[in-house]
């Protein structure tokens, strides 16, 4: 559920092949879909204290273009959020999401037999940064906002694009390099009720993720790669004398489908922080499971990330996240998911620490063959230390949302 620049998701490399896109039929396809809920909110604000509950209706209209042809997979996407608060009108707000993605596998192949090549970019806008959201359909979301770093209230925008190249020398062994840059800015917090507000919390960020080795598929089954890593985090906003650091590392990764319905990701590595020269432990483990009525997911994470709040340094942030979904009919499905996460500075840990976690049942029920109902409650609890002072607050919603795609 949580995706990182560190984590390596093997088991989505792959040779270009036209045969294994032989099925996908040229040609233009829209979807739109929209989502409408009503949520009761504890605290609107993200801060402890009281009055801060409110009603609050959101309106998500959004359409998504794919094209095929026998040189190009594209799709674009976009779509916006309206959110209307009773009790506190003044944070009524319209943001959006976009993202573009290029699959050249095809045309590269074409040129030079076993070369691969992908492009996208996405961007976002909102007032209400999330802790824990994992990211949908055209992974629009930072990986800023899967940490579970809860900032309060601010604009903020946020820009991801990322290039993939592949060339494959053989039909066991090839060759993949990534890169990755995010952006990140933030507007002036959103003051709460009793007109509290901290200024200077949030730092604008830049954060470029270069990874490049060697992935190999011994076996229909298996995936591994051996990769090394750079990552390079500034803060534009602070001045040159500020203190952006760099990241140099190694992972290795093994993925397998170990069952029809059963797999399995393995990632370990390091890092070296340029800052402090630590040599910092970096990894990743999931298992998915998908049987007939039950799916189950669980994922770990260890990784060297920017902090988005407070103060410019390096985190060494770790979380876990799970969900069980159990189908009762088919109409009728049942789920629940957790996430808790741990964010503290390097190489001083003392200095900023990040605790949180969320658990969230829901039931979905599909009403037809375009519209689907979710009933959900989320109960989730938050704590920051930084420089000895401790503060925290929890948040619960009760939310109850119609969707509708026609697909």
């Amino acid at each position: 559920m949580l995706q990182d620049p560190l984590v390596v998701q093997a088991q989505s490399l792959s040779m270009p092949s036209s045969e294994s896109q032989a099925g996908s039929e040229p040609g233009t396809r829209l979807t739109p879909s929209i989502r409408i809920a009503e949520r009761y909110d504890s605290n609107v604000f993200f801060v402890r204290g009281a009055n801060l509950e409110d009603y609050v209706t959101t309106v998500s209209p959004n359409l998504k273009v794919e094209h095929k042809n026998q040189w190009v997979e594209g799709v674009v996407s976009g779509g916006a959020t309206t959110e209307i608060f009773v009790n506190n009108p003044g944070l009524n707000y319209v943001g959006g999401t976009g993202r573009v993605d290029l699959n050249l596998d095809r045309a590269m192949s074409a040129l030079v037999p076993g070369l691969g090549l992908r492009v996208s970019d996405s961007i976002s806008y909102t007032p209400q940064p999330p802790a824990f959201a994992a990211p949908t359909g055209g992974n629009q979301i930072s990986e800023a906002f899967v940490q579970g770093l809860q900032a309060r209230r601010a604009n903020s925008f946020t820009n991801t694009g990322k290039v993939e190249a592949s060339y494959y020398f053989s039909e066991y062994m090839g060759l993949i390099s990534t890169y990755t840059d995010r952006r990140i800015r933030f507007g002036r917090p959103i003051a709460t009720p009793s007109g509290g507000v901290t200024e200077g919390e949030f730092i604008n960020t830049n954060f470029q993720t270069l990874t490049s080795g060697l992935v190999g598929t011994p076996s229909p089954a298996d995936t591994i790669s051996l990769l090394y890593q750079y990552q390079k985090a500034t803060f534009p906003d602070l001045g040159r004398g500020a203190r952006g650091f760099s990241t140099q590392g190694a992972i290795a990764s093994w993925s397998r489908l170990i069952t029809s319905t059963l797999q399995a990701t393995v990632e370990g590595g390091f890092n070296v922080i340029s800052s402090s020269n630590d040599v910092n432990p970096i990894g990743a483990a999931s298992l998915q499971w998908n049987g007939q009525y039950t799916t189950v997911s669980i994922s770990y994470s260890r990784a060297v990330s920017p902090s988005i709040l407070s103060v410019a340094t390096p985190l060494l942030s770790q979380a876990v996240t799970g969900t069980v979904t159990r189908r009762m009919t088919e109409s009728l499905s049942l789920s629940l998911s957790g996430s808790y996460a741990v964010n503290r500075s390097v190489p001083d840990s003392s200095l900023i620490r990040f605790t949180s976690y969320l658990v969230t049942p829901s039931l979905e029920y599909k009403i037809g063959p375009v519209l689907t109902a979710t009933l959900s409650y989320t109960h989730s609890e938050f704590q920051r230390n930084f420089s000895g002072v401790s503060t925290d607050f929890n948040r619960n919603m009760v939310m109850l949302a119609l969707s509708a795609v026609w697909e």
